[in-house]
């Protein structure tokens, strides 16, 4: 499994069995248990970029799952909501690329979420974007460009290195913000530089968003063990899917 940030791992930890840190691994690396599976979780950090770097030290696997918290594109979806993708979509060189995820792995998956959340999970596509997709009009369009539902920014090289590899991959994502919500006022960077969460003090405008996108964290965040808890045991090893 990849993770991008530190509250997406924390949030998948929670879900293992006997989960315990790779020690000296980098980037970030977990050994835990999921029902029957042995599990491998990665954090590589934030963007297509960052999963490339990591991808020569990822482990060999039967599966490949990239899970986190992701961005709502479809305006009926909440924070917390569950996206399961049908298919991943990004852009390369101009051309729009398409990962299909196998319906073998999705099945198990919506099944044992299903049965957590007493509702279906929303399918439909994960679109992999390179850059923040943070302004609601910028969330229009991405949806209407790409007939996309959710957006995250590690899906597509792990996709494609999966392609590469003939490993199969699925993507379970959490929404954190919703179609509806803009973060354009906020500084870039607040995950991983103290010098811009040290900004926010001298920001006050921004302080009722900030409140905001910490009560989206905490019920992504919720959300994300909660059916990683559910769906990861229902996984299929079976690459072909």
């Amino acid at each position: 499994m990849v993770t991008a940030l530190r509250a997406e791992s924390r949030s998948v930890l929670a879900a293992l069995a006997r989960p315990r840190r790779v020690t000296g691994a980098r980037p970030p690396t977990w050994v835990g248990r999921a029902g029957s599976h042995c599990v491998t979780l990665v954090q590589v950090g934030i963007g297509s970029q960052a999963v490339r770097r990591a991808l020569p030290l990822l482990p060999t696997t039967d599966v490949f799952v990239s899970v986190g918290f992701a961005g709502g594109l479809a305006p009926a979806l909440v924070a917390g909501d569950l996206v399961v993708p049908t298919e991943i979509v990004w852009e390369e060189a101009g051309v729009l690329q398409r990962y299909a995820v196998p319906r073998g792995l999705r099945d198990g998956v919506e099944r044992a979420l299903a049965l957590e959340w007493g509702k279906a999970s929303a399918g439909g596509a994960l679109f992999s974007s390179p850059i923040v997709v943070a302004g609601t009009s910028a969330k229009r369009s991405a949806a209407e460009r790409h007939g996309a539902v959710a957006v995250d920014m590690e899906a597509a090289a792990l996709a494609a290195h999966a392609s590469e590899q003939g490993v199969a991959l699925f993507a379970l994502r959490a929404i954190l913000d919703p179609a509806d919500l803009s973060l354009e006022r906020l500084p870039p960077g607040l995950e991983t530089s103290w010098a811009a969460r040290a900004r926010l003090a001298t920001m006050p405008s921004v302080w009722p968003l900030l409140a905001t996108l910490w009560r989206c964290v905490g019920v992504a965040a919720a959300a994300l063990t909660r059916s990683a808890r559910a769906a990861l045991p229902a996984v299929s090893t079976d690459s072909r899917g």
